[in-house]
């Protein structure tokens, strides 16, 4: 039985509690029969069928509102999710109309968290609760609303209250007017009410203010650093220190930027005492980060980013993709610390990481320096703006190499492939592999937990055809053997020690190119995936895992760099939620569904952590490009002859590539095994060039690198195959074929004169 006691918890929250308690109740026991109901309506005459859910015509959208969190707190979700659809889709749908509604019902947003969290319509609530917040963005940005209020703040203390409630909802978009508001001397009877309520405003007014701090002005600069210092984020810290250190401003200035900082100290319980291109450096680092402390409103689609115009004397905002903002930010810190110190190392490779990394999430390939239109894209940038490349490019490799190790230090799939293409095009042997710390994260990136980025790094140092060893260099040939094997399919590991459960799940996910293996034990299955898989694209654990469990099999797999970012998908038997519920909860990289959820359940689950992976899309276009390009490589390594790479290392996957579908990959592959010193190397071109299966072009292609086999390594064939090559040689139908073939037969150098026996058989033809 729960107890409230009165002098501890007032009668609001009670009611409070109580009335989530109800719409949770409602919710679990109206859940159960339900089933998600088809966007289109079914047939009401079919046995069995859920009724087809008709909303009145007409209806207005605070009714529509109205009626979808009543029939959702009744637990009737499939007329709740009609009439939330009826809402979404409504003409005259405006996200203040319903921000309206939903302040009248104060419980409203509880019932919608409720709904998303324990209900069957999760997607419907979510896009309500994203209208109203995008209401709440509406409504806060609007100009009449708080000019009102400023203009309120004069009027008496209740007033004067509301105004101030009211200007803290509008947060950073009021500060703009309160500024202005300060700069007009025919308004100085609101100037004390304006100062003393911009440090009520909060974190959001920090980003606008500390650009007003460019005011000329120095009596409204001087209110602006005391409202900073009353508001006490540390974000600040930087921008007032920068004042501090600037000669041109007065004496005051600089002591009441001191204060301000004392007093974010006392307020944060920190001291700071950095310069400030180090205070610049070290918050371009929480934003690139996405801290918590200076991240956008994870609710709104979109952020602010502020600038002083210098010729109106006023504030103006940018907004950009919320994605982006931690990014755009992390850039401009970066930009304040390089003026201040343009040798400033860190901040010029944070810049170049984050600039990569906002290209990423703008959907461009980070790969390119192609121009691309930046209009609509970001508007902090000009319309003409070079590619993330160009800049990564122009630093050149001592900070591509810092770029890079951050990558890997981070597992960012996106800036290591640019920081790699920027190395892989300016980079020489001595600048891009060495013993040197700067020059590890390449070698470090062949174990990258993205396998784009793998073979990335190895066409890299392959490329440089490096004379000397180096830490590392036993890996770049396997990872290279790799990519000539990958065709873009997934390769998925499926564990559980229940084998009916287990062939189930591998049944669920065999489809399209996909290859899946798995077994009952976790290190069994494993150690035969690295063998026997070009790489592993997923996993799939069972709870009831034995030698080792769950834990221990989670803790191995996470050991493993090159595994540690790999979606993990965990199905939960009865009863072992719990062990399930705390791995997920500390691995951002996986997700649980009951062990005996549906396909489609099961496939959602995965995609999602996919998704949050953030690794590069890896499809059959790409892995035909990068087959090609591994091959090409290797075949540089070999024709060089005097790098520390054995090449040998890729004979099985370069034979195996002869059978490949793509015969561009197919020829290539055979002038590769035509430098290797290897019966199997040799007597596999053979056997492809020989097959008249194979199209013309590609046996002709082969019997040319049969020949520069022989050549190189004389005659290596065996003797059905040395038979069948004189056959060619002597009596094919088609000339051309019969050239390439006596091309070959010649290099190979028989002791018996096949040449005088074929000159014979036309004597006198």
């Amino acid at each position: 039985m729960i107890r409230f006691d009165d002098s501890t918890c007032s009668r609001t929250v009670i009611r409070g509690f109580v009335t989530t308690w109800m719409v949770t109740l409602a919710i679990l026991v109206g859940s159960a029969p339900a089933q998600r109901p088809d966007k289109q309506a079914g047939s009401a005459g079919s046995a069995g069928a859920a009724p087809t859910v008709q909303v009145p015509a007409g209806s207005s959208v605070e009714s529509l509102y109205k009626d979808f969190l009543h029939y959702a707190r009744m637990g009737r979700f499939q007329l709740a999710d009609a009439y939330a659809n009826a809402l979404l889709g409504h003409p005259e749908l405006d996200p203040l109309a319903v921000l309206a509604v939903a302040d009248e019902d104060k419980k409203s947003l509880n019932t919608l968290l409720t709904i998303i969290k324990n209900s069957s319509i999760p997607e419907s609530a979510n896009q309500v609760l994203a209208l109203i917040h995008e209401g709440e963005r509406l409504r806060s940005q609007a100009s009449d609303r708080i000019a009102k209020n400023i203009e309120l703040l004069g009027g008496g203390p209740q007033q004067e209250f509301f105004a101030q409630r009211q200007l803290a909802e509008s947060g950073e978009y009021a500060i703009p007017m309160m500024v202005q508001t300060l700069l007009d001397s025919d308004k100085d009877s609101l100037w004390p009410r304006v100062i003393n309520t911009l440090p009520l405003i909060g974190k959001s007014a920090v980003n606008p203010l500390v650009m007003a701090l460019a005011v000329r002005n120095n009596d409204v600069r001087l209110n602006l650093i005391h409202a900073l210092g009353e508001i006490g984020y540390a974000q600040a810290l930087p921008y007032l220190r920068k004042l501090m250190a600037d000669d041109s401003m007065p004496k005051e200035t600089h002591a009441s930027a001191r204060g301000a900082i004392q007093r974010i100290g006392q307020l944060t319980g920190r001291t700071f005492s950095a310069k400030p291109d180090a205070l610049f450096y070290e918050l371009a680092e929480q934003y690139y980060d996405e801290n918590d402390a200076v991240r956008a409103d994870p609710r709104q689609s979109v952020a602010n980013v502020w600038y002083w115009d210098e010729g109106e004397q006023a504030l103006r905002r940018t907004e950009v993709p919320q994605k982006i903002f931690g990014q755009v930010m992390a850039m401009r810190c970066c930009e304040e610390a390089l003026r201040l110190r343009n040798d400033y190392e860190e901040s010029l490779s944070l810049w170049l990481a984050a600039n990569i990394r906002r290209e990423g999430r703008l959907g461009l390939d980070v790969e390119s320096g192609e121009p691309v239109e930046q209009q609509g894209l970001d508007a902090t940038r000009p319309d003409v703006f070079p590619r993330a490349l160009y800049f990564s490019q122009t630093a050149g490799p001592r900070y591509a190499h810092r770029v890079l190790d951050r990558a890997v230090a981070e597992h960012d799939s996106t800036v290591a492939l640019g920081a790699i293409e920027a190395l892989r095009v300016t980079a020489g042997e001595s600048s891009l592999i060495g013993t040197q710390d700067i020059r590890q994260p390449l070698v470090r990136a062949l174990q990258f937990p993205d396998l784009v980025v793998r073979i990335r790094a190895a066409l890299a140092l392959g490329a440089a055809l490096p004379k000397s060893q180096f830490d590392g260099s036993q890996g770049v040939v396997p990872v290279l053997a790799s990519a000539v094997s990958q065709t873009g399919s997934e390769h998925l590991l499926v564990v559980d020690a229940d084998e009916s459960s287990l062939n189930r799940v591998m049944g669920v996910l065999r489809s399209g190119d996909r290859e899946v293996s798995g077994g009952t034990n976790f290190l069994v299955e494993l150690d035969r995936a690295r063998r026997e898989l070009p790489s592993i694209s997923g996993i799939f654990l069972s709870t009831d895992l034995a030698e080792p469990g769950l834990a221990e099999a989670w803790r191995r797999m996470r050991a493993e760099f090159i595994l540690s970012k790999t979606p993990l998908v965990i199905m939960v038997k009865p009863d072992q939620s719990a062990v399930a519920d705390e791995l997920v909860a500390n691995d951002p990289y996986a997700e649980a569904v009951p062990a005996d959820a549906g396909d489609a359940d099961i496939e959602e689950a995965f995609s999602r952590v996919r998704e949050r992976t953030g690794q590069a899309p890896f499809d059959a276009d790409l892995a035909q490009a990068m087959a090609l390009q591994a091959a090409d490589t290797l075949r540089r390594i070999a024709v060089d002859g005097r790098t520390i790479y054995p090449v040998g290392v890729a004979e099985p996957a370069l034979i195996g590539a002869l059978d490949a579908a793509d015969e561009p990959l197919q020829i290539l592959s055979a002038s590769v095994l035509a430098l290797l010193p290897a019966e199997t190397a040799q007597r596999s071109v053979a056997h492809v060039a020989l097959d008249d299966v194979n199209s013309d072009e590609l046996r002709i292609a082969c019997f040319a690198s049969l020949a520069e086999s022989a050549k190189n390594h004389g005659n290596l064939l065996e003797a059905d195959q040395i038979a069948t090559l004189v056959d060619i040689a002597h009596t094919d139908s088609d000339l051309i074929i019969r050239t390439a073939a006596s091309q070959a037969l010649g290099a190979i150098n028989l002791k018996s004169n096949k040449a005088s026996e074929i000159i014979r058989s036309y004597y006198g033809g």
